[in-house]
């Protein structure tokens, strides 16, 4: 199956001709965070099988870029990578684990990013018979920093958004300057306007915005999940990122 027809950050379900009882898969962890050189430079995924069934799956790596919106673009990448095994069949409860090792550039420039798709690979069905069977693809983001650089983050502007339950939201751009990609939830959001003021913490941004990648030289836009009161009418807003 393409790397590029895999466009969900998380998981998408692929549609095949005949009928069998969807596998459950869990992957672990969701997000790898890498180094071009040293012993950051390899990392290990985990697959269980939570179904009753053999689970065979295949491991896909491909690059990814996001605008500023967050839409993602992914293309072929695995010649960046060895991943061990490529493919593999997991018994009924079992996990398997994948090894991932960096073979790209150790003096890396600035960050990349992938996505490393766990696929289930279709079981071919006895001659007769017709139906659909649903299959899996999990992807865990990677992303790999080189070995000298800090992330930064700096707002460029705010906003305020409506969200469909009518209530209203502060927003921000932020921009990476740094050769190192940053990631919003190890960072701290201070907001204010008027006598209005709120705080960010990593762990709330965490819970509520998610991996927050921001790639080096690019700009994201978040909306916050914090309620706006009614006297609000815009904010202001600085972040400042966890030492390293």
């Amino acid at each position: 199956m393409p790397a590029l027809r895999h466009l969900s950050l998380w998981s998408v379900a692929f549609l095949f001709s005949w009928i069998s009882v969807s596998q459950a898969m869990t992957v672990s962890p969701m997000q790898v965070e890498m180094v071009s050189v040293g012993k950051q430079s390899h990392a290990r995924v985990s697959v269980v099988n939570n179904s009753k069934n053999p689970l065979p799956v295949e491991a896909i790596i491909a690059k990814l870029s996001l605008d500023e919106a967050g839409k993602q673009k992914s293309v072929k990448g695995g010649d960046d990578f060895l991943v061990m095994p490529p493919q593999a069949m997991i018994p009924p409860g079992a996990t398997q684990i994948f090894r991932i090792q960096w073979l790209g550039d150790p003096a890396l420039a600035r960050s990349e990013s992938f996505m490393l798709y766990i696929n289930q690979i279709p079981v071919k069905q006895p001659a007769g018979k017709n139906g659909l069977q649903f299959v899996m693809s999990i992807g865990a983001m990677v992303n790999v920093a080189p070995a000298d650089g800090i992330p930064q983050l700096k707002v460029v502007s705010t906003g305020v958004t409506t969200g469909k339950n009518g209530k209203r939201y502060p927003s921000i751009t932020v921009e990476n300057p740094s050769n190192t990609h940053a990631l919003l939830p190890r960072a701290t959001v201070h907001l204010a306007s008027g006598n209005w003021s709120s705080t960010l913490t990593p762990n709330l941004i965490a819970d509520r915005v998610g991996i927050g990648l921001v790639q080096p030289g690019r700009r994201r836009k978040f909306t916050l999940p914090i309620e706006l009161p009614a006297t609000v009418a815009r904010v202001n807003a600085s972040v400042e990122m966890a030492k390293q």
